[in-house]
């Protein structure tokens, strides 16, 4: 009997599976080495985007640390400044206070130049005021003198006029003295 002789190739699905499995492993490959090289591309981008702002962060920081120290380079100038700006101020309320005063002078002799003499002046500083003395020869001059400082024109430039002491001397003179408050510029 001829022997024959069959065949039988138990490998040949085993080399299909595995055919299918080397196809398959060449594409997970495939895919795995796209999501690895986006995955770099990523981390890449993001160190860069870090470093970038490190970079503006320094920078920045940098720049603080300049203008801080022009600032305190100018702490000396503006405290100099503020000095000078108080002494201006102090200077401008003196010479406001004796401007003040020497109107008030100025404007008690002109009114008063026919009916009363001026014969003493004291300046309060503290309470910016002005004491007058006023010396009238008689009473028709005194009582003139008196509507005068009753009048609304006086009044509405001094509103505040206290008058304290009233005297009449032997040779029928009056003296009386006046206390005013200055204008205040508020």
């Amino acid at each position: 009997m001829a022997k024959l002789m069959i065949n039988i190739n138990f490998l040949a699905n085993r080399v299909k599976q595995k055919s299918k499995q080397k196809e398959q492993d060449v594409r997970i490959f495939r895919l795995s080495s796209y999501v690895l090289g986006v995955a770099c591309l990523l981390m890449i981008g993001v160190f860069g985007f870090k470093l970038f702002n490190n970079l503006r962060i320094n920078t920045t920081e940098n720049k603080i640390k300049e203008y801080r120290a022009s600032i305190l380079a100018q702490e000396n100038v503006e405290l100099n400044y503020l000095i000078f700006v108080n002494k201006i101020r102090a200077i401008s309320e003196i010479y406001q206070k004796r401007s003040d005063k020497q109107a008030a002078m100025n404007y008690f002799s002109e009114t008063f130049a026919e009916k009363a003499e001026i014969v003493g002046m004291s300046y309060q500083e503290e309470q910016g005021g002005l004491v007058l003395q006023l010396s009238s020869e008689n009473i028709f001059k005194f009582r003139e003198v008196n509507q005068i400082l009753d009048s609304e024109k006086l009044r509405g430039q001094y509103h505040d006029i206290e008058k304290n002491t009233l005297s009449r001397a032997d040779n029928g003179s009056y003296k009386l003295t006046l206390k005013l408050e200055l204008k205040k510029n508020d």
